[in-house]
């Protein structure tokens, strides 16, 4: 069952006693002649300041929530603190989230809204770093000793190791689990004798039985010169970085005890940390009480000016004569086509951005879609087909995909023909295999050498749950 927190308001109603010997001059000028009162019916596009966060934790209805799920939940003191730290960090987290705290804030603002309006409310939520940052962070740090320079060089008694006897500080590191990673910190001179220097490598132990160090072109420990600037230490390090590039630099935490991972991505222009901070935007509906749409997990239109949103697009394998599969069209949404002057192959992906199925019961996924000078046999299931993925990451051909399963109509498919421009809608593809996942999904079109390219046209897609379901 989907949870759907809902602010009330109280009304209390004056008793209105009225003359019975006078004309009811309201009744005559209003109800017999127009409406009384002016709709307040309105549709909102709020973006929340770093104030609004410190307003939203200290609101009196939202500290009162807050205390009655911990005590419901036996759970101390942990809604609330939650709730404080929304204030104090200016977003939300995984316990207090926008759905629980916004409508209060709403209803504070804008007290005299009637049932019908709409807030789409932009806000952050710490989401916490990627999970495949949990390999690198928390990773130890071994600094060779004395006695292990001892134990090398013997009565020579040299503080580091050279070229010809570095491999031997494997012999000074434990036997630990399988892919073990540890941050080996020494001293090293390129000849006896020579010019000392600290050096700083990571090692992994590999198949139970081995120490080697971890290749890896993406993580790096960043030098400890460079510690107070990682961002100018990127930029002369890579610099013909391309767009969406991804580094991780790691330095060691001496009070913590263990290396911290940080990611950064190239946006073109520099490169930017990743706080794990995202910004997320939700509508949220007045009818008894505001209440956040939680019913619907992603909207996209496509068809319309500027209506590509965050959609990403990929192309593989095309044949001489064409560069891309799929482009957008104002008027008509995604198009994906491989005719261009005649029939070529080649396979085109069009992705959504991440689709977050939280709290999920039954979501499905639907969308209007047209069909036209393609084969008219089943070819054209084939060329045709929609995925979902949960680990993509800017390229559709390295992630893993799910195939969702075309509808049944009347004992036919729910693609359309593939003669004509009429919209035809997909009807609703079960998606609850990823309740509470994060999703992204793929429109992939791909045709082979000698078949007929068809023109699919995508629009209105939408993933939601079933009114049914959103209204318990």
């Amino acid at each position: 069952m989907k949870k759907k927190y809902i602010l009330g308001a109280a009304l209390v109603l004056g008793t209105l006693s009225l003359c019975t010997s006078c004309d009811n001059y309201f009744d005559e000028k209003y109800l017999d002649n127009g409406d009384p009162q002016h709709s307040l019916v309105k549709t909102y596009d709020y973006v929340l300041t770093d104030a609004d966060y410190k307003i939203i934790a200290d609101n009196k209805t939202n500290k009162a929530y807050a205390a009655s799920l911990d005590e419901e939940k036996d759970a101390g003191e942990l809604n609330q603190s939650a709730l404080a730290l929304v204030g104090e960090s200016r977003c939300f987290n995984d316990v207090a989230s926008a759905d629980m705290y916004v409508p209060a804030f709403i209803y504070s603002k804008y007290p005299h809204l009637d049932p019908g309006s709409t807030f789409n409310v932009t806000y952050r939520t710490d989401e916490g770093q990627p999970a495949y940052l949990d390999f690198y962070n928390r990773t130890p740090q071994y600094a060779l000793t004395y006695a292990d320079y001892k134990a090398v060089w013997g009565d020579l008694d040299h503080p580091y190791l050279t070229p010809s006897n570095e491999a031997q500080l494997t012999d000074f590191l434990p036997m630990v689990e399988d892919d073990y990673l540890v941050g080996v910190k020494y001293a090293f001179a390129q000849t006896e004798g020579g010019e000392i220097m600290e050096k700083e490598v990571l090692y992994v132990f590999t198949q139970g039985i081995v120490w080697e160090p971890y290749q890896s072109s993406e993580v790096a420990l960043l030098p400890a010169e460079a510690e107070s600037q990682p961002v100018k230490y990127l930029t002369l390090t890579y610099p013909y970085a391309k767009k969406d590039d991804r580094h991780v630099l790691m330095t060691y935490d001496s009070s913590l005890k263990h290396y911290v991972a940080t990611e950064y991505n190239y946006s073109g222009e520099a490169w930017i940390p990743n706080t794990g901070i995202i910004e997320e935007t939700m509508s949220f509906v007045l009818s008894s009480g505001w209440a956040a749409n939680l019913s619907t997990y992603f909207r996209q239109a496509v068809a319309g000016e500027g209506n590509l949103g965050k959609i990403a697009l990929h192309h593989y394998n095309l044949e001489d004569g064409i560069t891309y599969i799929w482009r957008f069209d104002n008027a008509y949404g995604m198009r994906g086509s491989a005719y261009a002057g005649g029939p070529h192959y080649g396979e085109g992906w069009f992705v959504t951005p991440k689709i977050k199925l939280k709290n999920s019961v039954s979501p499905a996924l639907s969308f209007d879609h047209a069909l036209n000078y393609g084969p008219l046999d089943e070819t054209r299931l084939e060329q045709i087909t929609v995925w979902v993925s949960t680990d993509y990451v800017d390229d559709a051909a390295s992630a893993t995909w799910t195939q969702l399963p075309w509808n049944e109509w009347n004992g036919e498919t729910g693609v359309p023909d593939a003669n004509s421009w009429t919209f035809f809608n997909s009807g609703r593809m079960d998606l609850s295999q990823w309740n509470n996942q994060t999703i992204y999904i793929g429109f992939r079109y791909k045709t082979e050498a000698g078949q007929t390219c068809p023109t699919w046209e995508v629009k209105n897609i939408l993933v939601n749950e079933p009114e049914e379901t959103a209204e318990e």
